[in-house]
């Protein structure tokens, strides 16, 4: 009996629901990411990595310009992971009517959010249908700090129509991942 999937699935449902942000020359993108994890011991050299899935609009602005934000959600801040979750930056222009500003490294930093930092990238491994990035965290303040956002409560607060929604973009992306998702690039990374 393979219990793998089952345990791994604690892992994502309890992962912080973060929103990634880039710029890439003057047009700024962002989306929803729920795989990230602190990878480093050295608290005075801080940094992540990230899984973005490959056929997200945002995946080519990190791997040109090397430089992203990642934003903690208060949990009341659903309607966030729905304009950033839900649609494609081809289709939609997603800061529309949302208050932001430039960070540091150029790309756009939400305000009202839980906390964020800026970061760059520092070096990346193929996964076939994503990247993982590790990235160097440059700067970062919490805006209103208390509990964040995790996928538990997305499914647990989000409006019943919206999950549903979420459902059928993992069913299709899941039909996008499949193919792909076992032919790994072993390219060292050019940064």
């Amino acid at each position: 009996m393979n219990d793998g999937p089952s345990v791994c699935g604690v892992f994502w449902h309890n992962c912080p629901v973060v929103i990634i942000t880039s710029r890439r020359e003057d047009e700024i993108n962002g989306q929803v990411a729920t795989t990230l994890v602190t990878s480093s011991i050295v608290h005075t050299v801080p940094r992540l990595l990230m899984g973005i899935w490959k056929r997200n609009h945002t995946h080519g602005f990190i791997m040109e310009s090397k430089n992203l934000v990642v934003h903690l959600l208060k949990r009341d801040q659903i309607a966030l992971v729905r304009n950033f979750g839900f649609y494609s930056g081809r289709d939609k222009k997603k800061f529309i009517g949302l208050d932001h500003f430039e960070g540091r490294n150029g790309c756009p930093v939400l305000k009202g959010i839980h906390s964020y930092v800026e970061c760059s990238v520092l070096n990346a491994m193929d996964g076939g249908d994503m990247t993982a990035f590790l990235v160097s965290v440059d700067y970062g303040e919490i805006m209103r700090g208390g509990e964040w956002m995790t996928l538990a409560d997305f499914y647990s607060l989000a409006p019943e129509q919206w999950v549903i929604e979420y459902g059928q973009k993992l069913m299709e992306s899941v039909s996008f991942s499949m193919p792909i998702i076992h032919k790994i690039s072993h390219e060292p990374f050019q940064p």
